[in-house]
């Protein structure tokens, strides 16, 4: 049992550091993509391109702390890939 919580902490840990990894790319992608795209003369378009880098963070860190605590809760359960056999 107490392999299982040290299992999700660590999976949970993988991912945001994984997720913080690949940040760099996914932002210098969506500038790209906005520049590309010409949406500079469209504040509406511009604004929620600034808004991708709140949002992945935001998406990174719910996935990896959900890892961590939904994984583990499920294994306590009995239930999901961390159930008791």
């Amino acid at each position: 049992m107490q392999s299982q919580r040290i299992t999700s902490i660590i999976m949970g840990v993988i991912v945001i550091v994984v997720g913080l990894v690949l940040e760099t790319t996914i932002l210098a992608q969506a500038t790209t993509a906005g520049s590309n795209a010409n949406i500079g003369s469209f504040s509406g378009a511009q604004s929620l391109n600034d808004l991708v880098p709140l949002i992945y963070n935001a998406a990174v860190v719910m996935l990896g702390v959900g890892i961590m605590m939904a994984i583990g809760a499920a294994g306590f359960a009995g239930r999901g890939p961390m159930g008791r056999r």
